[in-house]
């Protein structure tokens, strides 16, 4: 049914103005401003420009999608789990927006063929999510919230998200990692090492793990937080497959923690001589200053 609304607006780019009827019909309505859900296809490779100098591409649509996504998302999700408090809610609203989940969602559809574009995007796959927050903006904008809530409702969810998957499957690598080193009350560090382009303007980011002094794995990717989940995705299989690495790392700790209680004692027996030390006693007592004091 996607692919129809998809394969309509591309015949329609294509046609000459001619907009073809479509199956858009059967899911409750007919676009009417058509040119917002062009403008939804358009990267800012491909950007055009008004009379006024105002730049078109599909950014800010995605910001309006993102909003209107995140809150039907919310709003069913609540009612699909009445029994269920906030943090399940709110974690399982990220599992269905997450960039991952909406990229392939966006490829499933075939948004990443309907893409106008004037550089090479095919291996930048977070774009097609952010294309797909554009067109429910679009959607939006053309038909407001009610038939772009029935939109995502009875045909995104049924045939596309599985809520039973929903549940029990956690892609949130970056978190799970967290939540490794939280049990384990180990420093985990994402550092970014490197941010370069490729090509004239897709930007690269490259992000590195450290745990307790223990370089784990890199993530590359073309946002930071994807790079950040793609290092913490190899780092918890890497753990998985390595009690060695495992141990070094508690080894690592045991040791930091050995060092910070010496030097913790340390500073307790350099505190007690200072308060014993004669020396500092009478020098303070015998002082020219306080001895001018006690005079006046």
């Amino acid at each position: 049914m996607i692919r129809q609304i998809i394969q309509s607006i591309r015949l329609y780019l294509n046609r000459n103005g001619k907009f073809y009827g479509l199956s858009i019909s059967q899911i409750g309505f007919v676009p009417n401003n058509k040119s917002l859900y062009r403008l939804a296809l358009l990267h800012k490779s491909a950007s055009k420009m008004t009379s006024k100098g105002v730049v078109l591409n599909y950014e800010r649509l995605e910001f309006l999608g993102d909003a209107v996504l995140g809150a039907i998302v919310a709003e069913l999700l609540y009612k699909f789990f009445p029994k269920k408090d906030e943090g399940f809610l709110t974690r399982v609203r990220s599992k269905v927006v997450s960039r991952e989940s909406l990229n392939e969602l966006a490829i499933n559809i075939g948004l990443d063929k309907a893409v106008v574009a004037k550089s090479d995007i095919s291996r930048n796959k977070h774009i097609y999510g952010d294309v797909f927050e554009a067109f429910i903006g679009a959607m939006f904008l053309d038909q407001g919230f009610v038939n772009t809530k029935r939109f995502i409702e009875k045909f995104i969810f049924p045939n596309f998200f599985d809520i039973k998957d929903l549940v029990t499957i956690d892609t949130n690598y970056k978190s799970r990692l967290i939540e490794w080193g939280q049990k384990r009350r180990v420093e985990i560090i994402f550092d970014l090492i490197d941010e370069a382009r490729e090509g004239s303007s897709t930007p690269v980011f490259t992000t590195q793990i450290t745990i307790e002094g223990v370089t784990c794995c890199k993530g590359r990717g073309y946002s930071k937080k994807e790079s950040q989940q793609l290092a913490a995705k190899d780092t918890l299989a890497l753990l998985r497959k390595s009690p060695k690495l495992v141990e070094r790392i508690l080894s690592n700790k045991r040791q930091k923690e050995a060092l910070s209680e010496m030097s913790i004692q340390d500073n307790e027996q350099q505190t007690i001589t200072v308060v014993a030390s004669p020396k500092l006693q009478v020098s303070v007592t015998e002082s020219p200053e306080f001895s001018m004091v006690g005079r006046r």
